[in-house]
């Protein structure tokens, strides 16, 4: 059953667009793209690290004179590397524009399933009250059908109508009784609908609002449909994302050109020996071929 209290079709809309589940998980799809952006970008960015190796060997060196000396030993080493891409003819720059484009468009598309949630949330909500509407008007036809069945028996019985008058009365009454469980059945469909659309049971739903003036000219309702509608921005950023992905794989091919830089300190335990070391170099790379 439908509970009392009153609810305006803004109700129901609020309560869609806070329950819903496939909001959800587009926003988490949206946030993600947004992560992309960043992984991308930091290939813009120097990459530092470090190692450190303890090291122990084991042996000994033969001499002359059939001696031998232990050659055992314990070396530690610590490093430090960092790399910086210096210039790669734009492919990664493509890439985070590419990125960027991904997100307009999973941003393009989480508005038109909003615009679905909410649609759907409408049309529950009409479903609702139109099929109360059928069942009140099934039980009132089933009360008066009751009630001239029971007035054709006792015209029966006083000899003013025939038995086949009052036969045609109760299978009057039976095709009502057979049209209100239709009509509590689709109710209750309509009602499961509800539910899972707004993520809750209806209320006691209040007859909508008048309809917004809207004008009968329907191209430029059309041409606003093509310009504004999230579908159509979503496929636009599609579009400029795979051409920069397009883009950024045609510079693949081009070499790439980096910074190259290392310090590192080798040192002996329970010796004297010891390397300091350091290197700055520029890279140069390029793919000859990768399997076509």
């Amino acid at each position: 059953p439908i509970t009392a209290w009153s609810e305006t079709l803004a109700d129901t809309l609020v309560s869609a667009y806070r329950n819903s589940g496939l909001l959800e998980q587009n926003r988490a799809l949206l946030r993600a793209a947004d992560e992309d952006v960043a992984v991308t970008v930091s290939q813009l960015r120097p990459i530092i690290g470090w190692s450190a190796d303890v090291t122990r060997g084991f042996g000994r060196n033969r001499t002359q004179g059939n001696g031998s000396v232990s050659i055992d030993s314990t070396d530690a080493s610590f490093g430090l590397t960092a790399q910086l891409l210096l210039y790669d003819f734009g492919r990664t720059r493509l890439q985070v524009e590419a990125a960027k484009e991904t997100v307009l468009s999973t941003r393009e598309s989480l508005r038109s399933i909003e615009q679905q949630v909410l649609l759907r949330a409408v049309a529950a909500f009409m479903n609702v009250r139109r099929n109360s509407q059928f069942v009140s008007l099934r039980q009132n036809n089933l009360r008066l059908l009751r009630q001239e069945l029971q007035a054709a028996r006792d015209r029966f019985e006083v000899g003013e109508v025939t038995r086949t008058d009052v036969s045609q009365a109760e299978a009057a009454l039976a095709l009502a009784q057979s049209g209100l469980a239709s009509a509590q059945g689709n109710l209750t469909r309509a009602i499961e609908e509800f539910v899972s659309a707004v993520g809750r049971e209806p209320g006691n739903l209040q007859a909508p609002g008048s309809l917004p003036n809207l004008s009968g000219d329907v191209n430029a309702a059309k041409a606003v449909a093509v310009r504004a509608h999230p579908d159509i921005h979503s496929a636009q950023h599609d579009v400029a994302a795979a051409d920069l992905t397009a883009d950024a794989a045609a510079a693949a091919t081009r070499p790439r050109i980096g910074l190259n830089a290392r310090a590192g300190v080798e040192e002996e335990w329970g010796g004297s020996d010891y390397v300091r070391s350091g290197s700055v170099g520029v890279e140069i790379s390029g793919p000859i071929y990768q399997g076509g």
